[in-house]
C-alpha cells in the first residue's frame, strides 16, 4: 500500500528571474515600465536604470542631475550660485556611465548646453571622459557646438554622425574637429556619417583632413557622405585602402569625368569586396550631355554579394536587354535597385520584363522609364519573383493607362505596390532614405 505525502509547493520569487532576462524584457519594453520597475526592488533597478539611460535624446536630463537649468545666452547653464555637492556629481557618473547612444543639437537654444558647464563637468571626469562607455553619438551642429564634440569621444566610441550647418560653424573648425577624431579615435570607428551643408570650394578644403580621418579608420562598416561632395578622389582611394571590410558607401562625387567615375567605383569594387549597399550620385557641369552605359558601371558588376544600389548618373543611361542580363547575373542577391539618369532620359518600359527575368531576389526597384511603346500582354514572358514595390519616375500617362495597368499587373504580379510619378529625385536624395515622393498610386 502506497502512501500519498504531501508536500510544500514553494511559490516562485521574482528575484529568481536571471538578470539577463531582464535586460532582455526592459529592452523591449518603454521608459515608462523601465521607470516603474526601477523602484520595485534592488535587483530590478540597476537593470532598468541602464536601459533607461541608454539612449538620450538630448544632454538635458543628464546635466539636470546637477540641479535647475536656466537660460544663459543662447544655452543653458546652471545658476552661478548653485554649489555642486559631491553627491551630485557621484549620481551624475553613475548616469553618464550608462549612456551608449547620444543625439545632440545646439539649433535649439533650449536644449544647448552651454560650453562652460560642459568644461565643469569635463574636468570632474579627468580620465574616461563625461560619457565614458559612449557608442554612438549624433550631432546637429549649428554654432559654438564644435568646440566640445571632442569631450563626448570616448574610446568606446564606434559611431558618429555629423550634421554640420554653415551660419555659425567655419570650415577652420571642422577641420580642427577632424583631425582632433582621427588622433583620438584611431581604429575605433564602424561607422562614420558626414552632411555639411557648405558650398563646393568649402568641402574641398576639408579633403585633406577627411581623408586623415579615413586614413586612419581600418575598421570601418559604414561610410555615408549624405550632403558632402567629395571632390578628390583620393577620398575614395583612402577609404578602400584603409577599409577592406566596408560593407556600406554612400556619397557623391563631383566633376568627376567618365574615367574617374569608373575608376572611383573600380577602387570601390576590387578592395572593398564585401559591400552590401552602394549609392552613388555624380553630379559637376557638363555631365548632362553625356552617356552612361554597362562598360562604365562594369566594376560594380564584381560586387557579388551587394543587396541596395542606388545610383545617379545625371546623363543619359543606355541598357539594353544584354546588359540587364549581366547585371543580374552580377548581382543575384540584389534586393533594392534605383537608377536615375538626367531628366526626361528614361529606359524603354518594355526592359521591365527583362529585369523581371534576371533580378529574381529584388524586392524594391526605383527607375525612370520611357513609356512610348507599352508592351501587349502577350510579349510578358517573366514576371518578378520577390518585388514588393516598383516606383515609375518622370513620366506621364494619360490615354495609355488602361494598357499601362495591364502591363504591370502582369510584369508585377498581385501584392506590388506601384508609384507612378512625373517627380525626378535630385541628385542628394537618392542618398537619404526616404528618396521618393510618392504622387500617384495603382
Amino acid at each position: 500500500m502506497s502512501v500519498r505525502v504531501r508536500t510544500a509547493r514553494r511559490r516562485a520569487s521574482i528575484k529568481e528571474i536571471p538578470l539577463e532576462v531582464m535586460r532582455m524584457i526592459f529592452a523591449m519594453s518603454d521608459q515608462r515600465v523601465c521607470a516603474t520597475a526601477a523602484i520595485v526592488c534592488r535587483q530590478w533597478c540597476s537593470a532598468a536604470l541602464d536601459e533607461l539611460w541608454r539612449s538620450l535624446p538630448s544632454l538635458l536630463p543628464l546635466f539636470k542631475v546637477l540641479g535647475p537649468l536656466v537660460d544663459v545666452g543662447e544655452s543653458r547653464d546652471l545658476d552661478p550660485d548653485l554649489v555642486i555637492s559631491a553627491q551630485s556629481w557621484d549620481l551624475f557618473r553613475s548616469y553618464a556611465a550608462r549612456v551608449r547612444c547620444l543625439t545632440y543639437s545646439d539649433e535649439d537654444y533650449n536644449m544647448a548646453i552651454s560650453t562652460e558647464l560642459i568644461m565643469r563637468a569635463l574636468a570632474a571626469h579627468p580620465d574616461g571622459g563625461i560619457l565614458p562607455n559612449l557608442r554612438a553619438v549624433r550631432w546637429h551642429i549649428y554654432g559654438s557646438g564644435l568646440t566640445h564634440v571632442l569631450a563626448f569621444c570616448p574610446t568606446s566610441l564606434e559611431q558618429i554622425s555629423l550634421h554640420i550647418g554653415d551660419e555659425y560653424a567655419s570650415v577652420d573648425s571642422v577641420k580642427r574637429l577632424l583631425n582632433g577624431l582621427s588622433s583620438s579615435l584611431a581604429n575605433r570607428l564602424k561607422s562614420f556619417r558626414l552632411k555639411t551643408v557648405f558650398e563646393p570650394a568649402d568641402n574641398a578644403t576639408l579633403s585633406t583632413a577627411l581623408n586623415t580621418l579615413l586614413k586612419s579608420q581600418s575598421g570601418l562598416l559604414e561610410l555615408k557622405f549624405s550632403s558632402y561632395e567629395i571632390q578628390d578622389p583620393a577620398t575614395i582611394s583612402e577609404v578602400c585602402q584603409a577599409s577592406p571590410h566596408l560593407r556600406t558607401f554612400c556619397g557623391e562625387v563631383r566633376n568627376f569625368t567618365k574615367d574617374m567615375f569608373r575608376a572611383c567605383l573600380s577602387a570601390l569594387a576590387g578592395k572593398c569586396t564585401s559591400l552590401r549597399c552602394i549609392w552613388l550620385s555624380r553630379s559637376g557641369s557638363g555631365i548632362q550631355e553625356e552617356t552612361i552605359c554597362l562598360a562604365d558601371i562594369e566594376p560594380m558588376l564584381q560586387l557579388s554579394v551587394v543587396e541596395d544600389i542606388r545610383l545617379w548618373i545625371g546623363c543619359k543611361l543606355e541598357l539594353e536587354a544584354g546588359d540587364i542580363q549581366h547585371m543580374g547575373q552580377a548581382w543575384k542577391g540584389l534586393r533594392s535597385l534605383v537608377l536615375c539618369p538626367n531628366e526626361g532620359l528614361g529606359i524603354p518600359i518594355r526592359h521591365l520584363v527583362t529585369f523581371a527575368q534576371w533580378f529574381p531576389a529584388l524586392e524594391q526597384f526605383t527607375a525612370p522609364f520611357e513609356c512610348e511603346y507599352i508592351p501587349t500582354a502577350d510579349k510578358v514572358s517573366s514576371r518578378f519573383r520577390s518585388l514588393r514595390r516598383l516606383t515609375l519616375l518622370d513620366i506621364w500617362i494619360d490615354h495609355e493607362i488602361t494598357w499601362m495597368a495591364e502591363f504591370l499587373s502582369m510584369v508585377c504580379g498581385p501584392g506590388v505596390k506601384i508609384t507612378i510619378t512625373e517627380y525626378n529625385p535630385e541628385s542628394q536624395e537618392i542618398l537619404d532614405d526616404e528618396a521618393i515622393s510618392e504622387t500617384h498610386w495603382f
